[in-house]
């Protein structure tokens, strides 16, 4: 765990954008249950710790020396975080949509790319990996080249960890479920015996939700 990962994960936890619930498992849309809930929106709603965020991508950037030509944020929250980067790089954004538009130019990428351009991908969490999957799609029909992908959280997912290798694609994560369960112990929030369950969640989400009787 290095600096920006604990950082990262303190601050998230702090404002309740990231919550760890072991012994009440959220809902997810997926139908799936699990004990980690994120909601990096509310970072627009407190100014400091969302230019800490944007601070830490940049050094990121910087330290790992990322050669793009575009950032690319995918919809939808990802999308104010690339912004925040390229205005403070001055460096031109696109957005990529879920899917492209049913009406007008249907387009998935929105902006002013060519074919040809090297894309920074940037989300705010990748949980399964089926977004940004998604969102890959649409670069490589673009003829974008994607180099990387900036991301606030990723929960260490065997599924997104397969979809990064099939496309070769560096992640870049601000911090990390790992990460964020040794926070909250610190902080309080969960309990050291807590800490098996939620290992065996990221190890196997289907098992762990199945197993789970609410």
């Amino acid at each position: 765990m290095n600096p920006i990962q604990e950082k990262t994960a303190q601050l998230l936890l702090e404002i309740g954008a990231v919550e760890v619930r072991p012994d009440q498992p959220f809902h997810y849309a997926s139908g799936l249950k699990g004990p980690i809930y994120c909601d990096n929106r509310k970072l627009l709603s407190h100014p400091i710790a969302r230019q800490q965020v944007r601070d830490f991508f940049v050094e990121t950037i910087r330290e790992k020396n990322i050669d793009f030509d575009q950032l690319a944020g995918l919809a939808t929250a990802g999308i104010p975080h690339a912004a925040f980067i390229a205005d403070q790089l001055s460096q031109p954004m696109i957005y990529i949509r879920s899917k492209a538009k049913g009406h007008g130019k249907q387009n998935q990428i929105e902006g002013d790319a060519v074919a040809g351009q090297k894309i920074l991908l940037v989300e705010d969490l990748v949980n399964q990996g089926a977004s940004l999957e998604e969102a890959l799609q649409g670069v490589k029909n673009a003829s974008l080249t994607p180099v990387g992908c900036l991301a606030i959280v990723t929960y260490q997912s065997v599924a997104s960890q397969d979809i990064l290798s099939k496309w070769n694609l560096p992640l870049h994560s601000l911090t990390n479920f790992d990460c964020l369960c040794e926070v909250a112990l610190k902080l309080g929030k969960i309990h050291a015996d807590q800490m098996d369950m939620l290992k065996n969640w990221r190890q196997d989400p289907g098992a762990w939700s199945e197993s789970i009787d609410l």
